[in-house]
Order: structure tokens, then C-alpha cells, then sequence
């Protein structure tokens, strides 16, 4: 549905997720653009202290930008925005336009969009959630219900959960829209591109302020997968000179061999 409002439209579309792989969750944005067959996923790389229990954490391959006519679209995910190097990967990318993705945009959280902004010179769409507790009441009924989950959602007070605070953020920092309040409203602002040159010309953090004389980024973007026989076994053990008659076994970034 997402992709066909994408198609019809002419819109990028960017939206939180919840992807499963195999038995795993991870917190993922999702990016539909017109023509696409399948969206562009992110996954979170680092999940938020208690969200460990939980989400599994994404790796270098899907630290990445959509290519679009007018420029080009990336996006992290909550405290992502606090890794310095994850930042600094992303402003690589040369983004044009960056959706800061947040439970709700709260004050320190629309600090960090707009340094991001100021920092990347790029436009930032700051996306906080609205959700109430009738919101996720009526998610755990879509799924098939829980009567312990149902029972304990029932006993929070009636409240809003997620309060928005959403915001639009030109390349200089400042506030083009919002911040949005607790009601359901729609943001809109004219974003001149033209601006992003103009910025870059005073500050560029992948350009003439890196000093690549002295620091040096580098980007794993291979992706890691768990387990890998055959074919694509036989070409990793190509590649690290490996025995072919042994198994690799990928975990993190480490390599193991059963012989």
C-alpha cells in the first residue's frame, strides 16, 4: 500500500518498522520510493539500553541513502544520532534531506536534529510518534491478541504514550515547522535546495573541515550474516583464503572455523 501511494504520488515515503529476520526483530525504517519494487531497509544499529532485550543490532550493510532526481535521502534512528561515526558515515553520503527518526521529540532529541542538521547541512525531518494507549491496544488485537499483554495494558492509566514534537529543520538549524504538539497534525515546508550549497560553503564536515591528513573513516558495509554454506560460503572462503573443505561460520565480525 505503501509503495503504491509512493508510485502514485511521486513521494518518498519513510516509515518505523518492525522487521522480523528469521527469529530476530530489529527496529527498522523503511524507505519507498516512487518506481521501487522494494522499500530500502535500515536497521538500528545499536538498540537503546533496555530495547537489548528485545532488537538485535543491524550491521554496516544498510547504512545507506536513496538516490533521488532532486537529491538524496538517509536516516537514523533515535540514538543513533548520538554516534559520532555513524554520523559522520552519513555526511559522507552527501544526504539532502535526513529523517531523524524518534519515539517522541523531546527536548534533547530535537537538539540532536538540529545539530545533525547544522553538522550534515542537510534538511532534517525530525518524526516523533503520536500514540496513544488504545493505539497499541488496537495493534495487539491486529496480531491476534494476549490476555497478560491486554491485562497489563488495560491497568495504564489512559494516556498519551508518545507525544510527537515532530519538526522540519533547515541546513542552518533552524525550524521551518513545528515542533508539533500532543494533537494529529500534518507538517509542510518549502525546502530550497539551494541553500544546502550555500551552507556548505562555510562548513563542510566530509569536505574542507575533515582533514583527511588526520582522520580517516572507515565503513564495513559488508553485510554479516549469522550462517553461510554453499555457494556463498565457497566465495567468502574465497576471498579469506580459507580452505574450501571447512565451514565458515560468520558471528559479528569475527571468523570461526569447524573442521
Amino acid at each position: 500500500m505503501l509503495q503504491e501511494a509512493a508510485d502514485r504520488t511521486g513521494a518518498v515515503i519513510s516509515i518505523g518498522a518492525h522487521e522480523r529476520v528469521r527469529s530476530s526483530l530489529y527496529n527498522a525504517q523503511m524507505t519507498f520510493v516512487p518506481g521501487a519494487s522494494t522499500p530500502m531497509v535500515r536497521r538500528k544499529l545499536v538498540p537503546t539500553h533496555g530495547e537489548r532485550l528485545i532488537w538485535g543490532r543491524g550491521d554496516g550493510s544498510t547504512l545507506g541513502v536513496v538516490e533521488q532526481p532532486w537529491g538524496r535521502v538517509g536516516g537514523l534512528i533515535c540514538w543513533e544520532h548520538w554516534m559520532p561515526l555513524a554520523r559522520a558515515a552519513m555526511h559522507a553520503q552527501r544526504e539532502t534531506v535526513h529523517v531523524a527518526q524518534w519515539p517522541t521529540v523531546r527536548d534533547t532529541y530535537l537538539i540532536a536534529s538540529r545539530h545533525y542538521a547544522f553538522e550534515g547541512r542537510c534538511f532534517v525531518l525530525a518524526c516523533g510518534t503520536l500514540q496513544h494507549r488504545d493505539d497499541v491496544l488496537e495493534g495487539l488485537a491486529r496480531v491476534g491478541g494476549h490476555a497478560e499483554a491486554e491485562a497489563l495494558l488495560r491497568a495504564m492509566p489512559d494516556d498519551v504514550l508518545q507525544s510527537g514534537g515532530s519538526a522540519i529543520i533547515a541546513p542552518d538549524a533552524r525550524l521551518l515547522a513545528g515542533p508539533a504538539g500532543v494533537q494529529a497534525e500534518i507538517l509542510v515546508a518549502e525546502l530550497d535546495l539551494g541553500e544546502i550549497g550555500s551552507e556548505l560553503a562555510v562548513l563542510d564536515t566530509d569536505g574542507h573541515y575533515s582533514r583527511p591528513d588526520i582522520f580517516e573513516l572507515r565503513v564495513n558495509t559488508a553485510p554479516q550474516a549469522v550462517w553461510c554454506s554453499g555457494s556463498a560460503c565457497a566465495r567468502l572462503c574465497a576471498v579469506l583464503l580459507v580452505p574450501a573443505r571447512e565451514r565458515c561460520y560468520i558471528a559479528a565480525n569475527s571468523l570461526q572455523l569447524d573442521r
